[in-house]
């Protein structure tokens, strides 16, 4: 009795299934290869912040700069939209969804808005352009939330805040400059 594979290709039913297991396995791995290399970060450091720029499906995604300060992580975010704040802790029991009120104060400047929650972190665009320009000049950062306030000490920001626009700068410009090219990653 002939079996299908062998009327189809002209090879024996047992070759056929071995190529077909093997080319199984290989676009696993392939799959595999590329799941693992979905996202990519390239990391440096500036004092006590830490910076990354970050490329998801080899194509730049973001810029961050961040530092812990007890049990809390305070992330600066530039992507091509703007700067955004993240603050982080595994203590926190937040109402995902949430929003809550915030006065922010870096030096001088203060700026009054909502942070958005998720379950131990909140977040918020940084579109307050005194409040950015505080940001470099300030020594300490504070959120004052409804039941305490966060102080951010933002020695070496100035250096890291221009390291992160520059990051963005470079990375975002190096694929539209060169398609056939892979960009220079560098945080």
């Amino acid at each position: 009795m002939v079996s299908l594979l062998e009327l189809f290709d002209g090879q024996s039913a047992s070759d056929s299934m071995l190529r077909l297991v093997a080319g199984t396995v290989l676009l696993f791995l392939m799959g595999l290869t590329e799941a693992l290399a979905v996202e990519e970060t390239k990391k440096d450091k500036i004092g006590p912040w830490e910076i990354e720029a970050t490329f998801k499906d080899n194509k730049f995604d973001h810029c961050a700069i961040s530092r812990k300060v007890d049990e809390v992580v305070a992330s600066f975010l530039r992507t091509r939209a703007g700067l955004s704040l993240t603050l982080e802790s595994p203590n926190w029991k937040l109402d995902r969804g949430k929003n809550y009120p915030v006065r922010m104060k870096a030096g001088a400047a203060s700026w009054s808005t909502d942070v958005a929650a998720e379950a131990n972190s909140v977040s918020v665009p940084i579109s307050d352009k005194k409040f950015k320009e505080g940001l470099r000049a300030a020594n300490v950062f504070m959120v004052e939330g409804a039941g305490s306030t966060i102080r951010i000490p933002l020695d070496q920001s100035r250096a890291a805040l221009d390291r992160l626009d520059n990051c963005l700068t470079k990375n975002s410009r190096a694929v539209e400059t060169n398609p056939f090219v892979a960009p220079t990653r560098q945080p």
